[in-house]
């Protein structure tokens, strides 16, 4: 009997503390339909909350284990399968972009001969695709076409289009910033043509059973027509969320954009890729190699990024800390990693961000005061993480 005691008191020590009660306040005052987050420290999970509904139309609570697209914060997931192709010596960081995809284009634009695969990643090989119409508008031209190619067909005809065109900043080979989607569906090009396969399958095989992100997926979550994850939320006359049409997924950027920002997870599945990168900087990552994880951390221009997660410094990360945020404009997702204390916090909400950005900010605010061992000035505690619309 002790000892079955002292079995169910070491479990109870281990749980992750519940923040549910304290979120709720957060997410009544912003009005959003639902708000869950997590923190882990040295790499377990110590805190979770979850509070809200699928839906405002659609009362039934989420949970922990309800999923949430994350948008751009598939990104830093993408980096490390480069990152794994770097450590099979299939390609450097250095690496031209036009080496990394020989013969995906006959027509290469010279700047691509010189801008690398670390500036690909970093964005800073002046893709802009919101400069240029006819690129910008492939993927959905290419998901509606009447004889659509396959998803990689598809991705390998956009990377056509970029290596074409070249950059679309003045100074791009001078490692101009400009946030990309586009340069992350090049680099998911890059993957898919080393491993032969799509990209999903990479990152399903590669990063998602490796860690057991059972959850994890692409797209809106959800089975099609039904109502059993969250829905997102778009704006009419008031805050909607996404209407359920038969046979049809909920909308979404085109399938193309994967690479740059498509994966979705319940909160505690994510936060065990963001762990594992904060513990792999120390060298506990299941993954990659150490030095894998600190080239993807380094911020090599001082401009605020790094290989696919926003660097700054704050001072309750005694440090560098890296953060990102998502959204496809239907959902907001924002996690921050302070590897100088050992901390990850992550939030998400079936809200868009000028909805739900504050209430996110507000939680893993919450949790980093509770967890971070440094004090925490109000106007530090989450603002700033880098943020897009594919997003």
């Amino acid at each position: 009997m002790l000892i079955t005691s002292l079995a169910v008191a070491a479990a109870m020590a281990t749980e992750p503390k519940d923040i549910s009660k304290e979120i709720e306040q957060v997410r009544r005052q912003a009005n959003i339909a639902s708000l869950v987050c997590a923190a882990y420290k040295d790499g377990e999970l110590v805190a979770t909350g979850a509070t809200g509904w699928l839906s405002h139309e659609h009362p039934i609570p989420v949970t922990i284990n309800s999923v949430y697209h994350i948008g751009s914060c598939t990104k830093a997931m993408t980096a490390e399968l480069v990152g794994l192709l770097v450590e099979r010596g299939e390609l450097t960081w250095d690496t031209s972009i036009a080496d990394a995809l020989p013969g995906v284009s006959d027509q290469v634009n010279e700047a691509f001969k010189e801008l690398t695969v670390r500036d690909l990643l970093g964005h800073r090989a002046g893709i802009a695709e919101s400069q240029n119409k006819g690129l910008s508008a492939m993927p959905w031209v290419l998901a509606n076409a009447e004889k659509k190619l396959p998803l990689r067909g598809q991705r390998r005809a956009i990377a056509e289009g970029i290596l074409r065109s070249g950059p679309q900043i003045v100074g791009g080979a001078e490692g101009t910033f400009a946030y990309s989607n586009f340069g992350y569906i090049l680099a998911g090009v890059i993957i898919e043509e080393k491993f032969d396969k799509p990209w999903e399958e990479v990152m399903a095989e590669e990063i998602f059973e490796p860690l057991g992100m059972t959850s994890a997926g692409f797209g809106p979550p959800g089975v099609v027509g039904e109502v059993v994850e969250p829905l997102g939320h778009q704006m009419r006359d008031e805050w909607m969320p996404l209407p359920l049409v038969e046979g049809e997924r909920l909308p979404d950027n085109p399938a193309s954009f994967g690479p740059a920002g498509t994966v979705h997870a319940n909160i505690i599945d994510w936060g065990k890729f963001v762990a594992d990168f904060e513990q792999g900087l120390e060298g506990k990552g299941k993954l990659l190699k150490q030095e894998t994880y600190e080239a993807i951390a380094t911020d090599t221009d001082g401009d605020g990024y790094a290989l696919g997660w926003g660097a700054t410094e704050r001072p309750w990360g005694a440090g560098t800390v890296y953060s990102h945020a998502g959204s496809n404009t239907y959902w907001y997702a924002v996690t921050w990693v302070a590897p100088e204390t050992d901390l990850v916090v992550l939030a998400a909400s079936n809200m868009p961000p000028n909805a739900a950005s504050e209430a996110c900010d507000q939680a893993v605010g919450m949790l980093i005061g509770e967890f971070n061992e440094l004090p925490v000035a109000e106007d530090e505690r989450a603002e700033g993480p880098a943020e897009d619309d594919a997003e």
